[in-house]
């Protein structure tokens, strides 16, 4: 297949380089590409890096097209400029490609912007989908402090939510469905969409047919992409985005800057990094040119770097990494964003943020009120409550039962929810009188999933957005939630709790009903979604039911508001329901059900064993807390005297009772730790674990534990430890990582405390570990002393620990330590001064803990006596004396079946979209262990 690559060009050199390296490092279908550019650029240094890409590529780049080169200011770091003259003469430009492309009987057009970085199977993936016009997604903060959206649309000419031939949209559903569609393109996949660009293969079929970037008179949209979209459907080609392999788009300086830092990571590791490349040479053939390569040492831009060999890792590995490491930063980077800081991205908040619970209620005391209040005040730190008009006694059950937390109860004499809007601009008045940092606004029949209290707080404190939205579940039922065509609020993400931004100005839906909770601009902030959900209880009954299709035939008996077939919809005899699926309690199943004619006069019971514990649902809050052991109440830590290992707090819980220990929670910092952990001997649990069995465990799999993560430990040294010197790994196993450390050139030493551990790295790999455990100093326990006093035959190992290290490693060791703050500030005092930790330990918001929950193996492991999340790391590592440089997540392709098939969210998946999968758990450090670079304060 022959492919011609086009672009047209006005770009700054130091971006251009980026995006020609790019182009060198596409992988080819079949026949490699031709090139194609338009030199319309007004800086003479990128007109020779096309020059000089053309050299290095004889047969290859043909001859350059020429622009009229005139110097426009297109570009600064707030947006870029497009006036009408500058869209159509690019349009030409583009169409000259096509023309080109038609002439000389090419099968596929690739037409992309100067200003992306491409993944290098970007090409590939294109032409595997077979689509005749087919985009590769990116992302861009079109504004400073806008949030990222994608270059594709579904309608007109930038509509991101679907919307059926004459249906109505309230502001709030078209946010949620705008939502819904941002967060599908997150999936890898293949996806039809109304409108695309900038990157995007044309194959020759499209380009016979006479699609081009002409302007269409009758039509007024800007932009040249949008004119040949609209070409494009009227001929009947269907658009595509394929969102596998994410481009760096870099729309500012900042952009280019955080991906040349990644791919200079990247360069490392691969020949680009070497001496010969042609970027270096090239530099040297032109001296008086600025140096734009990518430098790893950039102290030293104009000599090539002098590297050691890499380690044998799959470059297509790293290169995934790096991509979705770029994606992952993006959607994290701060809004006052002027280059890379990583402290942002690392540190947590200095306290815990102040959440602020905002609600109206109206006679709401014989419903679900007392339940939904007994949920929020177990990590609320305020509430603002509107009782509008009760007559029930709702608002004093709201001071009764909030007693001990901060209440501003505000009571309206007359109900005022006939006209919702102003009620809702009260509420609003009211909570942000109340000076709040987070709003959650919820209404009285609304009560999130029981393990949210003991997230809610990490969330808070690690997200960089302003608007987090959660999806609705609308209970019909105790036991089910609808899922009909016409109830489908569950698969929709919507906004309920949000950072107050005193200087943003926040504007209101105007209508009487359905008007929004919130201010109907807050998704123009940056947003994210979470996947903790929300049961909404306000229709569990068939009188509720009853009650409120009467309201609606009241105040909107025209549907004005509404959707009249969803309101009719309402007393359905026989609605599809589907049970619940309490991911705290393990209750599993995802059968459809009926709704029984009696269903207000009984109670229903549902009894569901899973891991063999029973778990019991009953709508009486009596028997809510007798099961609940799986994720904590608050109060239950301070009732046994267990305070927080980590941050001190006393709002601990019990996490989950198992046969043999008991894990704690924090609701404070989120850290889980075993309650006896002050009375453990770790030393005796990794002498019954860490046996000669478990060696064979190891040898059977020597090799994927070599590759997977020896060479894995070698090249996080490589990129992050300027030089091969003294290396000290604590626990050190079967001597895998120390074997491939001194093949490498480390003068490395390593301490195990299992015998066993030990004769077999002598005898497979012939390395000498030291025996013992460490705490500041070796310690030997009593079976090694009595062996090396009998056999001797440890003594004679020329072995010290009398030195300073450039690098100390423990791999999987820190949740096996019952002290960590003492274990990190002693091996702290052993690097030297620019000396740095590398350390990894199981992830506890990983995918495994999603699929499994309380009885995922990394909980029921007797030996992990903490489980640390990024955020109770970071905080671990400060009280340590040390700060971490690099923070990310792994999840390897092994066991992916178990997961996939153990996890309510997911089936079968193919093997493209498994790897897509891995790449996104990557991004969202949802790996399987957590990894972490760290140095001294």
């Amino acid at each position: 297949m022959r492919i011609l690559i086009g672009s047209p060009i006005h770009q700054k050199p130091e971006t251009l380089i980026l995006f020609l390296q790019a182009l060198e490092r596409l992988d080819a279908p079949d026949v490699l590409p031709d090139y194609l550019f338009v030199d319309d650029n007004d800086n003479p240094i990128s007109s020779q890096w096309l020059v000089d890409f053309a050299n290095r590529l004889p047969g290859r780049v043909l001859p350059l097209l020429k622009g009229l080169q005139q110097v426009e200011n297109r570009s600064d770091e707030l947006t870029h400029y497009w006036p009408p003259a500058l869209v159509w003469k690019v349009a030409g430009f583009k169409n000259r490609l096509i023309d080109y492309a038609l002439q000389h009987h090419y099968d596929a057009l690739f037409l992309v912007d100067s200003d992306l970085v491409l993944h290098s199977r970007t090409l590939c993936r294109l032409v595997e989908t077979e689509k005749d016009i087919v985009s590769e997604i990116f992302w861009t903060r079109w504004q400073p402090n806008g949030t990222l959206l994608p270059q594709v649309w579904l309608s007109d000419e930038y509509n991101l939510f679907q919307r059926e031939e004459g249906e109505v949209l309230s502001a709030e559903e078209q946010a949620h469905r705008e939502l819904h569609f941002i967060h599908q393109l997150h999936v890898p996949g293949l996806y039809e969409v109304g409108g695309l660009g900038a990157c995007t293969l044309i194959r020759r079929r499209a380009l016979e047919a006479g699609v081009h970037f002409g302007k269409i008179k009758n039509v007024s949209f800007w932009g040249e992409d949008r004119h040949f979209c609209i070409r494009a459907a009227a001929y009947g080609f269907p658009l595509f985005v394929d969102t596998y392999y994410p481009a760096m788009h870099l729309y500012r300086e900042a952009d280019r800057i955080k991906a040349e830092q990644l791919l200079s990571t990247l360069n490392y590791f691969t020949s680009s990094a070497s001496t010969d490349h042609p970027y270096y040479l090239n530099h040297a053939e032109h001296p008086d040119t600025p140096d734009y390569s990518l430098s790893y040492n950039r102290s030293t831009p104009s000599s090539a770097p002098k590297f050691s060999e890499p380690p044998v890792i799959p470059d297509h590995l790293r290169e995934s990494a790096v991509f979705a490491k770029y994606t992952a930063d993006s959607f994290a980077v701060p809004q006052a964003f002027s280059g890379p800081r990583q402290s942002e991205l690392h540190t947590p908040a200095a306290s815990k943020p102040k959440l602020t619970l905002s609600m109206t209620v109206y006679n709401e005391a014989d419903c679900k009120l007392a339940d939904v209040l007994r949920s929020h005040r177990e990590y609320i730190d305020e509430a603002v409550i509107i009782d509008d008009g009760s007559h029930d006694g709702s608002g004093e059950l709201c001071r009764e039962l909030l007693k001990g937390i901060p209440l501003r109860l505000v009571r309206n004499e007359t109900a005022s929810f006939t006209n919702e809007v102003e009620l809702r601009k009260q509420q609003w008045r009211e909570t942000v009188a109340s000076s709040p940092e987070w709003i959650l606004n919820m209404d009285a029949d609304e009560m999130f999933e029981s393990r949210f209290a003991q997230g809610v707080h990490s969330l808070l404190a690690g997200t960089k957005a302003d608007t987090i939205c959660f999806r609705l579940y609308d209970m019909w039922s105790s036991t089910h939630y609808r899922d009909d065509d016409y109830w489908q609020a569950h698969r929709y993400y919507r906004p309920f709790l949000i950072r107050y931004k005193e200087e943003f100005s926040y504007k209101w839906k105007e209508q009487a009903l359905h008007c929004g909770r919130f201010p109907d601009n807050v998704l123009d902030l940056p947003s994210e979604i979470s996947n903790y959900r929300i049961q909404h209880w306000g229709w569990y009954t068939p009188a509720i039911r009853a009650a409120k299709f009467e309201r609606y035939q009241l105040l909107d008996p025209n549907a004005r508001y509404g959707w009249k077939e969803q309101y009719e919809s309402i007393l359905d005899a026989n609605p599809r329901l589907t049970l619940w699926v309490d991911q705290d309690n393990k209750i599993v199943g995802d059968e459809p059900a009926s709704e029984q004619e009696d269903i207000e006069h009984e109670i229903i019971t549902e009894v569901a064993k899973v891991a063999s514990v029973e778990a019991v649902t009953d709508p009486e809050p009596e028997i809510k807390d007798e099961i609940k052991d799986v994720f904590y109440g608050k109060g239950k830590g301070a009732e046994l005297g267990m305070k927080c290992k980590l941050c001190g707090s006393s709002d601990t819980g019990v996490f989950h009772r198992y046969e043999r220990f008991t894990l704690m929670g924090c609701g404070s910092c989120g850290l889980v730790f075993r309650n006896d952990v002050d009375r453990i001997q770790p030393e005796e649990l990794i002498a019954e674990i860490y046996n000669v069995n478990w060696v064979a465990m190891r040898d059977s799999a020597a090799a994927s534990t070599y590759g997977d993560h020896a060479l894995f430990g070698l090249m996080l040294l490589e990129m992050f430890s300027p030089g091969k010197g003294r290396l000290l790994e604590i626990g050190s196993g079967t001597g895998e990582f120390i074997h491939a450390a001194l093949q490498s050139g480390w003068n490395a030493v390593g301490i195990e405390p299992s015998i066993d551990s030990r004769a077999y790295a002598k005898d497979k790999y012939d390395v000498d570990l030291i025996p013992g455990y460490w705490n500041g100093e070796i310690e030997e326990d009593a079976q090694t002393q009595e062996i090396n006093e009998a056999q001797n035959n440890e003594e004679d190992t020329d072995l010290s620990l009398s030195h300073q290290y450039e690098a100390v490693a423990c791999w999987h060791v820190l949740e096996h330590i019952a002290d960590p703050i003492a274990f990190l500030t002693d091996l702290r005092e052993q690097l030297q001064p620019d000396g740095t930790l590398y350390m990894t330990v199981p992830n506890k918001n990983s995918f495994t803990n999603e699929a499994y929950g309380a009885y995922s193996p990394l909980f029921t492991e007797e030996d992990h006596l903490y489980h640390y999340s990024e955020h109770t790391l970071t905080l671990l590592l400060a009280k340590s004396g040390l700060r971490p440089i690099a923070m990310f997540t792994r999840q390897l392709s092994s066991g992916l079946d178990d997961l996939l098939q153990a996890h309510p969210l997911y089936g079968e998946l193919d093997l493209t979209e498994r790897m897509g999968l891995l790449a996104k758990l990557q991004g969202e450090k949802r790996g399987h262990e957590l990894c972490c670079v760290a140095k001294a304060i």
